[in-house]
């Protein structure tokens, strides 16, 4: 294998492991699928709210990797 196909499986694996987040981290819509109408109260819940923190951290983290992954791949082209 050369340097270049190296960097290239490299880049590769970045996209897969970032796509992977991406599909489980990336936050959803806010749209019920059974149509369900859902009541907005005064009080706000804590534990919904570091559970979206969490997955905005990841969900960019996947982001960043994808990225990565193309740089990557785009610098092997050069070796």
């Amino acid at each position: 294998m050369t340097a270049s196909s190296i960097v290239n499986s490299l880049g590769l694996i970045l996209d897969i492991i970032g796509a992977l987040l991406l599909l489980k981290y990336g936050i959803p819509n806010k749209i019920d699928p059974e149509g369900h109408i859902n009541l907005i109260l005064e009080q706000e819940d804590e534990a919904e709210k570091e559970k979206a923190k969490v997955y905005k951290k990841w969900s960019d983290r996947a982001v960043r990797l994808i990225v990565l992954g193309f740089v990557v791949q785009l610098v092997s082209n050069f070796l």
